[in-house]
């Protein structure tokens, strides 16, 4: 086999979910925001690297002077909602391959992948070879082409065994029109819709382990995400660098990529609360948070608040009490941890890096309003109870948003 040719160029190739392949006519719309998140990704990390975007994947080519960066890139592009797989590639241009073994092309392809046999090789292993010809005109089919490379891996390097249900290692082949990419290792994304095409939330962020994880799985689904919380007291700019739930939403920002964070202080409702006895004090104090929240959403014109509830795993989120809290919004709240068990929301949180955070020591508003919260309410008793406490509603919420902060995060990292 002659040395290897220089012509080829560091590739990361990305597919993204089938969602996305199923659009139909709105396929576009998505492909274009997924490939302006991964450029938002890319720039967080000093990167001026093209995206190129084309029906069923897109590409990203790596000037040489940062391949040290592919493994970091690598990582931070496998955060991108949308992107279902990636891989680093050689990215090798064709004109259309031949059986004639001794063609230009031919010659550059097999050296390709006698290079990319030899720097995986195990001694004692087993290997396959996957080839994916989304360029129907080539005049080869997959099975075809598998057999022959795998043929010149045996001719040509140490591997010996071949194994094509369950190998050691496995190279593929992905043949586009003009070019051709080889790989070894696939990372998996996290799939779902990319960020931005399914409208925005406003997310009830608490500093408990729930909440951070409800923000995640509705940025998966394609939301914009802010979030808002509520503080015991007002909170200046330089307080709010240390506080837990703000490093929470920042992390949380490399999924949502951008997003704001409103510190919000409940002194006001405690003001007005103060000298009266309210059996149920936290699913009143809930409803407040309901209802700051819609009014918050709709200035920064959120379809929907959500919270990290899940149903009967405190008492506070008993059937009853969490119908007392949606009924007193116009804005739909959305619990997609509605009918999760404990165990799996926390494992979820360990997968995406929010867990230590939030088990540090923190008192949660709602554990300050009440430590007994009642199991059962109904809404026109509260409604009630709520005429006779609070004179003027509209103005406690008033005043309470405008003692509020707002730090603004993109893909991990704070805005000045």
């Amino acid at each position: 086999m002659r040395s290897m040719s220089q012509n080829y160029s560091n590739t990361i190739l990305i597919h993204y979910g089938s969602e996305i392949g199923l659009k139909g006519k709105n396929q576009p719309q998505f492909r274009r925001r997924l490939k302006e998140n991964l450029q938002l990704k890319l720039k967080s990390m000093g990167m001026d690297w093209v995206v190129d975007e084309t029906r069923g994947h897109l590409s990203i080519s790596i000037p040489s002077k940062y391949e040290g960066l592919i493994e970091p890139a690598l990582q931070k592009i496998g955060e991108v909602f949308g992107v279902a797989w990636l891989a680093h590639a050689r990215r090798i241009p064709h004109h259309g391959f031949t059986w004639d073994s001794q063609a230009s092309d031919t010659k550059d392809l097999h050296s390709h992948f006698v290079e990319l046999a030899n720097e995986r090789y195990a001694a004692g292993k087993t290997f396959c070879v996957r080839v994916n010809r989304a360029d129907k005109s080539l005049p080869f089919t997959s099975s075809e082409m598998e057999a022959r490379l795998g043929d010149v891996i045996i001719k040509n390097t140490k591997w010996r065994q071949v194994n094509l249900s369950r190998p050691d290692e496995t190279f593929y082949a992905e043949f586009r029109k003009n070019s051709c990419y080889l790989f070894s290792t696939k990372v998996n994304g996290p799939g779902g819709l990319p960020v931005g095409t399914s409208g925005r939330v406003l997310v009830l962020l608490s500093g408990g382990i729930d909440s951070p994880v409800a923000a995640y799985l509705m940025a998966q689904r394609g939301c914009n995400v802010d979030f808002i919380h509520f503080t015991a007291t007002s909170l200046q700019q330089t307080e709010a660098e240390n506080y837990k739930v703000k490093r929470i939403a920042q992390h949380l920002s490399n999924y949502t990529l951008r997003s704001r964070l409103y510190l919000v202080p409940y002194t006001y409702f405690d003001i007005a609360l103060f000298g009266h006895r309210v059996h149920h004090d936290l699913i009143v104090f809930r409803r407040f948070m309901a209802r700051v929240a819609e009014e918050l959403g709709s200035q920064i014109r959120a379809a929907a608040v959500v919270t990290g509830d899940s149903l009967g795993q405190v008492a506070s989120q008993t059937l009853s009490n969490i119908v007392s809290v949606s009924r007193v919004t116009g804005l739909p709240i959305l619990r997609p941890l509605l009918t999760y068990g404990k165990n799996g929301i926390v494992e979820m949180a360990k997968q995406i890096g929010t867990f230590e955070d939030s088990i540090e020591p923190y008192k949660d508003c709602c554990s300050l309003i009440s430590r007994h919260p009642k199991t059962h309410s109904d809404h026109n008793e509260l409604s009630e109870l709520e005429q006779h406490v609070f004179s003027d509603y509209q103005k406690l919420i008033d005043q309470t948003l405008s003692d509020s902060l707002c730090i603004k995060f993109e893909a991990g990292k704070p805005l000045k």
